[in-house]
């Protein structure tokens, strides 16, 4: 059996060769799995991932301007890694004791805080309202600067990045102080 390059994947996923895509779970699904599970996921929850990190990347590869800049195992990985922290970050914002999965899934109720996370907001307690939602928006909602500088009204990208920096500020000091 011959092995593909990543450029001949891309090409014949490209034509809707069903081998392709069968040679891509092979050689890069166990890596998202182990990922998954890694970081309190399920083998369920891998192969729902995996699905999404194909949608993705057929969606991207049908681009008339796609070009693959990392080898293609480095791709899948970051789309995986977004993927997984999208689902842990939607559904660490549900009501607390609740996932909104079906309870024979055998998921925990809570996805379990890294013990960063407790320290962080520890911080985040310490610094101003405003500042909270600036830092939230920014870092775990991944908004983009100029839809928060919209929203808050922010005159112009120097202000935002001002009050970005005010707050970084903010939350430096709270984190040095103990």
């Amino acid at each position: 059996m011959t092995t593909l390059t990543d450029q001949e994947l891309i090409i014949q996923l490209k034509a809707g060769d069903r081998h392709a895509t069968a040679v891509i779970y092979r050689q890069y699904f166990p890596m998202v799995a182990a990922y998954v599970q890694q970081n309190n996921g399920h083998a369920a929850d891998a192969e729902d991932v995996f699905q999404e990190v194909m949608l993705v990347l057929i969606q991207k590869i049908q681009a008339p301007d796609f070009i693959l800049t990392a080898s293609l195992k480095t791709f899948l990985y970051a789309i995986a890694r977004n993927c997984w922290c999208k689902r842990l970050r939607d559904n660490r914002l549900l009501l607390p004791g609740t996932t909104g999965l079906p309870e024979e899934g055998g998921m925990p109720d809570i996805f379990p805080e890294p013990p960063a996370t407790a320290q962080v907001q520890g911080w985040l307690a310490r610094i101003t309202v405003n500042c909270k939602r600036i830092i939230k928006a920014l870092f775990f909602y991944q908004q983009p600067m100029a839809l928060l500088a919209q929203k808050m009204g922010w005159k112009n990208k120097h202000t935002a990045d001002n009050q970005k920096y005010k707050c970084l500020q903010q939350l430096r000091k709270a984190a040095l102080e103990k």
